[in-house]
């Protein structure tokens, strides 16, 4: 069995050989783009051929939202920003295509480099949880319209290795509307009737950056510091699970206050903590009176809704 200097040491190299890294998103506040389970297929298959017409881009994860997208990828800026412009043009022209009226002119995507191993590793927990925490019904490992759900699972990919489902020529153009699709040597390998990003997304690429399974799972499930960072930094709110929010509360506790129990906080503590959680972690009013049993009416009043 290899040491833990070994393997973190394979994971520097990997990181090292293989860059520059790029996170690219959209914007979370933009209107609706995707609206049902057709819309979300037909976005998974158009973002595999876009993939495909960049080939000097490796697609490390994804996960496609109702009205944003993160992407991670190994490449140039400028691969980047072309993946980015196909598959706004060939989404725009499906959406038409359904008589949807979602103007995508003004949806415009941000890059920022990624700069360490660390760093790579927070931006694809980052994008392999997004589904997740929007979503009750979802964990990191179910939510489909992204990688995430082919990171360290052999079930997932020995249903893609078994496939014999593909997105033949003539449905990729029908798809975006384009002669474009034409270009792309071999057929796109479907999963449950959309693109499988085992076929153009590089997982093992991003597996390759952390030690193991088990370490890629505490990173995902655990290091809600990082996830808390990178959200304010391009600038979307976080949603936090209770589970996961009252690991930070039990922090704070032990941080501040020698480690009282957060129900048994003195009222100001209590405020003090309420502040944090709204301020820091973007909790709502139900969920700090969940964590700190404050009544409602306090919490009103410290964080007044707007309507």
């Amino acid at each position: 069995m290899k040491t833990f200097a070994e393997l973190e040491s394979k994971c520097s190299l990997a990181f090292a050989g293989a860059g520059p890294f790029w996170h690219l998103w959209t914007p979370e506040n933009h209107p609706v783009i995707l609206a049902d389970m057709d819309s979300f297929k037909s976005a998974m298959n158009i973002i595999a051929i876009c993939v495909r017409l960049v080939p000097g881009l490796v697609l490390i994860t994804f996960q496609i939202m109702t009205n944003h997208l993160h992407l991670t990828f190994a490449g140039s800026r400028e691969e980047g920003v072309r993946l980015f412009c196909h598959y706004q043009r060939y989404l725009a022209r499906y959406l038409k295509s359904r008589g949807h009226v979602v103007d995508l002119s003004s949806w415009k995507a941000s890059l920022r480099q990624i700069e360490t191993l660390q760093d790579l590793r927070n931006v694809i927990t980052y994008n392999n949880r997004n589904g997740y925490v929007v979503s009750p019904d979802e964990t990191p490992f179910t939510y489909p319209w992204g990688a995430n759900s082919y990171y360290f699972n052999y079930h997932a990919k020995a249903r893609y290795k078994e496939s014999r489902m593909t997105l033949n020529k003539n449905a990729r153009r029908a798809l975006i509307h384009s002669h474009d699709a034409d270009r792309l040597p071999v057929p796109i390998v479907l999963v449950d009737g959309y693109a499988c990003p085992m076929d153009f997304c590089s997982i093992e690429s991003g597996e390759g950056m952390f030690r193991c399974a088990s370490h890629y799972f505490r990173e995902i499930s655990r290091n809600i510091e990082s996830q808390r960072k990178i959200a304010g930094d391009i600038g979307e709110s976080v949603f936090y699970t209770d589970e996961e929010l009252f690991g930070v509360v039990l922090s704070i506790c032990k941080e501040k206050y020698g480690g009282q129990k957060p129900t048994l906080l003195p009222a100001k503590a209590k405020e003090e903590v309420a502040l944090l959680l709204h301020n820091d972690y973007h909790a709502g009013n139900k969920q700090i009176q969940r964590m700190l049993r404050l009544d409602a009416t306090i919490i009103s009043a410290l964080f007044p809704i707007k309507y």
